[in-house]
């Protein structure tokens, strides 16, 4: 790739931070550190388009940009994080998660950030950077699109959680049917905590008579409000399809109008604000691994193998009390399973009435006969249901996840109080822990669900075949009414019963993930604990001298990196004491 267009030059402390960094042998905080200095170094900031999926962020990205880079479909389509930033000549690049980085042409596409493309991130995609001549990303901007929460395709919240702590300032997309949901509020109560500057947008409004958009307006501002506790500003309604079409609606010259004077005015602050906060995170997790080092040199080995195996002993303690916490769960699910089966079945008597009268007022209109009007009416029953059942489907959805977050609270809170405990208590390798557990956004797995066809009941019996070929019109159709009923109705419950259990499977999954995530967490936390006596063990065996000089250089880097957390306007060339 060419050279990208220099910004801000990275902080002279941060490169110090990161020099100390690589002394120290931390290369994880080394790797991130370089990432961090080359945005800086560009002057970039992320503006990140959240929401839940098929809110339309990929179309209103598209409609800023001003040409249809990312793609958009009638299925949830992003999968992965994409940054649009300026560059020419137009292209792309794909990183991914075991390092390699590849050069690919725009319309290449969809075949990484896409569902379709890229079934559940198969290709083990971390990120996608697009290079665009765009204006409204000349002055350091980069519009980041990320996956929609609450999306029925694993891991999609997961990758936009991942990227909270990247983002600078947030475009957040609302909709009306729901207004905003509890997987979208506890997302941007999750961004508000570190950034300040919200953009909130009605989408889509171009399909929304003017009660539904103050209704949904209203309530939008209300409930933000009441979250977040401070003034949203205005809720900007627009329309990301109908700009890309040459219809403007509603704000969305203010929409424009707001980004511009984002970049213009603020983008060198949100820089700044960036690198301060990356830059203290980092400072802590470089002191606690530099505490971490020394302690282990100056605790008698025993005493560190003792604190390692009460580590141990906390993790088989949290391991019983996530045991004896899944009953728990598993009693919530089957309540939640019970639930959804009484709705399950109210909708299968709705709908069954609904598709039954559809059927019957399209029979009547058909003048063909024998196999051809059998073949019409199967196929149509297929569609008629499959129609019925996408719309409960998409009803269930957020209640569903909504009813998994709920499940999903308890845990995580005896979770966090586990991790509380066990950051207090001075144990090696307590300190990696981070210090909760954020809440669940979502399934962290992938639906499986597919409409089975049930052809064996749809095929025609002696009598049938009888009365649709050889007799009259009436008794055709009579005929082909009476099967085809029966047929919809079996369609609807059977496939309604496979979102069902579609449902309790990712509810299950999920909450399997969500306790491997605390398991993994507590075996990094021995494990770098067992680094650290293994290094101190190393440096005894070479004698007390040698001890001593490591302890004397960890101690220099710990006043180093103290000196630098204290001192941000550090000048240019001065060595820390």
């Amino acid at each position: 790739m060419a050279e990208l267009s220099p910004g801000s030059p990275a902080s002279d402390r941060l490169h110090e931070l990161t020099r100390l960094a690589e002394q120290a042998g931390v290369e994880s905080l080394v790797s991130e550190a370089h990432g961090l200095s080359e945005r800086l170094r560009e002057g970039l900031f992320h503006v990140a388009c959240l929401g839940q999926f098929k809110r339309g962020k990929s179309t209103l990205v598209n409609a800023l940009i001003g040409e249809d880079v990312l793609p958009v479909g009638v299925v949830p389509v992003t999968s992965v994080v994409t940054t649009l930033r300026f560059g020419e000549p137009r292209r792309g690049r794909v990183r991914f998660r075991d390092g390699r980085s590849r050069d690919i042409d725009l319309a290449e596409l969809r075949e990484f950030v896409s569902e379709e493309g890229n079934p559940d991130n198969g290709k083990a995609v971390a990120a996608v950077e697009l290079l665009l001549p765009s204006p409204l990303l000349d002055r350091g901007m980069c519009l980041v699109d990320t996956p929609g929460v609450g999306s029925v395709f694993a891991g999609a919240t997961e990758a936009t959680r991942a990227f909270v702590p990247h983002i600078d300032a947030a475009l957040v997309v609302l909709g009306a049917d729901p207004p905003i949901t509890g997987a979208e509020l506890a997302l941007v109560e999750e961004v508000a905590r570190h950034v300040d500057e919200l953009i909130f947008v009605l989408d889509k409004v171009d399909r929304l008579t003017e009660e539904e958009r103050v209704v949904a307006g209203a309530f939008c501002r209300r409930v933000l409000t009441e979250r977040l506790g401070r003034p949203v500003g205005p809720l900007l309604e627009v329309s990301g399809l109908s700009e890309r079409a040459g219809r403007r609606v509603g704000n969305w010259s203010a929409l424009v109008e707001r980004l511009e004077r984002l970049a213009a005015e603020s983008g060198a602050l949100l820089v700044r604000r960036s690198e301060e906060r990356w830059f203290q995170l980092l400072v802590g997790r470089l002191t606690r691994d530099l505490t971490e080092q020394r302690a282990a040199l100056e605790r008698p080995l025993e005493e560190t193998a003792g604190r390692i195996a009460e580590l141990r002993r906390a993790a088989v303690a949290i391991e019983e009390t996530l045991v004896d916490l899944g009953h728990l769960f598993a009693a919530e699910q089957q309540r939640l399973a019970e639930q959804l089966t009484r709705e399950r079945e109210a909708f299968v008597a709705q709908a069954a009435a609904a598709a039954r009268l559809e059927l019957g007022e399209k029979l009547v209109s058909r003048r063909d006969r024998g196999a051809s009007l059998w073949r019409w009416a199967a196929k149509e029953a297929q569609r008629i249901a499959a129609v019925q059942l996408d719309r409960w489907l998409e009803a269930q959805q957020p209640i569903a996840e909504e009813r998994y977050r709920a499940a999903a609270r308890r845990f995580v809170d005896l979770a966090n109080e586990e991790l509380l405990r066990l950051g207090r208590s001075g144990l090696v390798g307590a300190e990696q822990l981070p210090p909760e557990l954020a809440r669940e956004l979502g399934f962290r797995s992938r639906s499986r669900l597919f409409y089975t066809e049930l052809w064996e009941l749809a095929s025609r019996s002696p009598p049938a075949w009888l009365a649709t070929t050889f007799g009259t019109r009436a008794q055709a159709l009579a005929s082909v009414r009476k099967v085809m009923e029966g047929y919809l109705t079996e369609l609807l419950s059977v496939n309604a019963t496979r979102v069902q259990n579609d449902f309790d499977e990712r509810i299950l999954e999920s909450r399997r993930r969500l306790e491997a995530e605390i398991r993994s967490m507590l075996t990094a936390a021995s494990s770098s604990a067992e680094r650290a006596l293994a290094r101190a063990q190393a440096a005894q065996r070479a004698g007390s001298s040698a001890v001593r000089a490591e302890v004397d250089r960890i101690e220099r880097w710990t006043r180093a990196v103290a000196d630098l957390a204290a001192s941000p306007q550090r000048k240019e060339g001065e060595e820390p004491s």
